[in-house]
């Protein structure tokens, strides 16, 4: 076990010194259900990527794997314990991310101050078509806002509405500067008559949450020891280690909180708070979707790594919408596209499926609660089998093409909405998935 030790990376954190190092690791299936809880309830192991199956992703002997950031007392249990097969990844927790020298954020990664200020600058160069407000604040008091855009105000009450957050998870920059490119290239577009485009803002009403997260966004921007930072901000006060700090949001939501896939320690990285919707930030998304519900056609939660579209459910693998195939129809739809003028492949499947059973997610409340048709959480890149160490850690220089991947995608995803035909090789494959998904629900 002592050569493991020569790739420790040394990172000094509030409790100490501890050795490090992010690797994929690999398990049988028998293995998955004890692993799990290991991984869920140790707060010194940080889920980059959670539990998944294998078959979706590329050629294996074992039938699950996961990315963790980890110490090597934790490392070497992992493998005495369940045999798990270990790939160190190449990536270096220190590395500063690149700042492009030129003008406005969009393509960039930025401060919440930068984002906000763009935002109320987008309203008010745009009055015709963006409207910014405020549906809460932060734990630590910062506003969190919404960015609504459409076309003919006047008609704005009986249009359909879709959203789309993103930074919930503090860590995951891309997400947030994706969903600024959106608006932006929205925006311009509009402005140069894209006649689809047009026809869209005609339609519907485009809701926009660039950061959820901000308290855990600026902190990851900020501390030099804790870029990976997850969760929010909130501190410890139930009995547990008063130095632990944040709840995971996407564990938070008032939806079969704490049925899997969570913990209730203050200490895990998938810690699910004190009660559901305990979080400040968490309660402003929902407040804002029930007054508005049931008028939302769908609900996109952006987030990184991973290139893959997941649809509900989280908490259970033995439950799917009603709507299944349909669901799948539009998502494949999004995906074909930007696989056919950009060449880059995402997959798509159901999240307690491709990932592991995890409860209070956004995708589940979204379709539950609040009753929206549609509802996905969206890995944006690296693909899971890019080794080359980028992760969470996307270079600033590549944003723009990850994003116009994204816009592309998306656009013909709400095109679906106006009644644009989906292929029959999609119809085929939705068809074929939901079967071999019941299959192995009866099985």
């Amino acid at each position: 076990m002592l050569q493991l030790f020569i790739y420790c990376v040394f990172v000094i954190q509030i409790r100490g010194i501890f050795c490090e190092q992010v690797v994929r690791t690999l398990i049988k299936a028998k293995y998955v259900k004890d692993m799990s809880l290991f991984i869920n309830s140790s707060p010194d192991i940080d889920q980059w990527l959670s539990l998944r199956s294998t078959k979706s992703y590329f050629d294996s002997d074992y039938e699950y794997f996961a990315d963790l950031k980890l110490n090597n007392q934790s490392l070497a249990y992992l493998v005495d314990k369940f045999k798990a097969e270990i790939k160190f990844l190449d990536t270096n927790s220190t590395r500063k991310v690149k700042r492009l020298v030129k003008n406005g954020i969009v393509g960039k990664y930025v401060s919440y101050d930068e984002i906000t200020e763009w935002m109320l600058k987008m309203a008010k160069e745009n009055r015709d078509l963006v409207r910014v407000t405020r549906i809460g604040r932060s734990f630590e008091n910062r506003q969190i806002y919404v960015l609504k855009m459409s076309s003919k105000w006047r008609s704005w009450q009986s249009k359909p509405l879709f959203l789309f957050d993103s930074g919930i998870h503090a860590r995951e920059w891309l997400s947030v500067a994706t969903n600024i490119f959106l608006i932006d290239k929205l925006i311009k577009q509009f402005r140069a008559n894209d006649a689809g485009v047009v026809r869209i803002f005609q339609n519907f009403e485009l809701h926009f949450v660039p950061l959820l997260n901000p308290d855990g966004y600026e902190y990851s921007r900020q501390s030099v020891l804790n870029r990976f930072w997850r969760k929010n901000m909130r501190q410890s006060s139930n009995g547990f280690d008063h130095t632990c700090y944040g709840v995971d949001l996407n564990r938070n939501f008032d939806h079969k909180w704490m049925v899997s896939g969570a913990s209730a320690n203050p200490c895990s990285e998938i810690y699910a708070g004190s009660h559901a919707a305990s979080e400040p930030e968490i309660k402003a998304l929902q407040d804002y979707m029930m007054r508005k519900s049931p008028k939302w056609l769908s609900h996109i939660s952006m987030h990184s790594y991973g290139a893959i579209w997941l649809a509900p459910y989280s908490y259970s693998r033995e439950h799917l919408p009603d709507n299944f195939q349909e669901t799948c129809q539009k998502a494949l739809t999004a995906i074909y596209t930007i696989e056919e003028k950009h060449g880059f492949s995402f997959r798509f499947g159901v999240a307690s499926h491709e990932l592991y059973e995890a409860s209070g997610c956004s995708e589940d409340w979204s379709k539950d609660i609040a009753k929206v048709n549609h509802t996905f959480v969206i890995e944006l890149k690296p693909d899971i089998t890019d080794y080359s160490g980028m992760g969470f850690e996307y270079p600033e220089e590549k944003i723009h093409q990850a994003a116009i991947e994204i816009y592309d995608g998306f656009l013909e995803y709400i095109k679906t909405f106006l009644g644009s035909a989906i292929q029959n090789r999609i119809v085929n494959e939705c068809r074929n998935r939901l079967n071999w998904i019941k299959e192995i629900q009866d099985y």
